[in-house]
């Protein structure tokens, strides 16, 4: 195992009776890297942060953490620090006292308490809340104290479940980036747990996206993003999600030619200019086409392939405020296009849509594999 590995998960198994919940799970994650594991609910993502805590027992497997095997270790005894969804704060002690509650227990010093503490509360710029009780806080300032307990432990790794589920819409965003600020000025190794896909792309250095215990990709956001490895991955990260298109391919000419059926009972012909994609034959082969919806635009938003315009009747609009969004049926499915903020369109209409096939992604109709 390499020095630099601060978790490393090898042949990881957890079954509750004949219930296999995580499958063979194998995650190396460098010093300083924020892992985040996501998908959806029932998945195995905080089980699989419980095993790599220890609050849960692995059914087999082993987790190595800074370097030393921990998979039949106590919890005290990882070198870790857990924030909680619930943050878990003691309602009788001080801001200040709950921060330093596990200095306090492991015989720290007062004078180094008092210091480390301090330190902390400026990080979360909670030092004038030092002197309250959790009940006299709101939420977003609970987590940051449950944060700072965490912190001031400094840990070899650090493990967030769902910390900011509990926080309205607003006041995710701004820990979202408050979480960033730490973890920019810290260095901290970090495991992350969230069911919001745009948490786990806007926090991560990687993501880890799981699915019925099973890992279904690793990889940085932009290659989650760009290069999912199946219509699962390509579905779930995303929003709006990536549109899955079915449709008909095939080689000509050094060409891709596409063909996606619309309502009318009329195709949509594309052209797919690359000549890397060599999972497409010279033989026609029905597939999923995957485009991210600002992959399809209106003719306002400007594009290098002046070529590749067709006419679509918009079913639903949708303004957003930077953007306006339209749904359109195409290849048996709805898909949504990303229009302009100031595209004047209404439902019904039929509208020129530019389509940018330069990150165009393919799928086996059948098992979803990227092509």
């Amino acid at each position: 195992m390499s020095d630099q590995h601060i978790l490393s998960i090898n042949n990881l198994q957890k079954l509750y009776g004949e219930t296999h919940v995580l499958k063979d799970i194998n995650i190396a994650m460098d010093k300083g890297e924020f892992l985040v594991l996501v998908g959806p609910s029932g998945c195995g993502k905080s089980t699989l942060l419980s095993c790599i805590s220890g609050l849960t027992e692995i059914s087999s497997g082993s987790i190595h953490i800074a370097g030393k095997d921990r998979t039949h270790c106590e919890p005290a005894d990882r070198d870790i620090a857990m924030v909680f969804q619930s943050y878990a704060l003691f309602p009788n002690m001080s801001v200040e006292r709950n921060i330093g509650f596990g200095l306090e227990v492991r015989k720290v010093p007062e004078a180094i308490r008092k210091q480390k503490v301090a330190e902390v509360a400026e990080l979360l710029k909670i030092g004038h809340l030092l002197h309250r009780r959790p009940a006299e806080l709101s939420g977003g300032q609970r987590q940051r104290v449950a944060m700072g307990r965490a912190l001031v432990r400094d840990p070899a790794l650090f493990l967030f479940d769902e910390p900011l589920s509990n926080l309205d819409a607003k006041l995710r965003v701004t820990m979202r980036t408050e979480i960033k600020r730490i973890h920019q000025t810290t260095g901290a190794s970090i495991v992350y747990v969230t069911h919001d896909q745009i948490e786990a792309m806007t926090l991560a250095t990687r993501i880890v996206v799981l699915r019925d215990g099973i890992i279904q990709q690793i990889g940085t956001p932009q290659e989650i993003y760009n290069t999912p490895v199946n219509a699962f991955v390509a579905d779930f990260m995303g929003s709006p999600s990536m549109n899955l298109m079915r449709g008909t391919a095939v080689r000509q000419d050094g060409k891709i030619r596409l063909s996606i059926p619309t309502p009318g009972g009329s195709v949509l012909e594309l052209e797919d200019m690359r000549t890397d994609s060599s999972a497409i034959s010279e033989e026609k082969r029905d597939i999923l086409i995957g485009l991210r919806p600002e992959a399809m635009t209106d003719t306002l938003s400007g594009s290098r392939d002046p070529g590749q315009i067709a006419d679509c009747i918009l079913d639903v609009v949708e303004p957003a405020g930077a953007d306006t969004y339209a749904v359109i049926n195409l290849g048996g499915t709805e898909t949504i296009a990303r229009l302009s903020a100031d595209a004047n369109v209404q439902a019904g209409q039929t509208v020129p849509i530019r389509f940018d096939l330069s990150k165009v992604s393919y799928f086996d109709v059948d098992s979803g594999a990227r092509l």
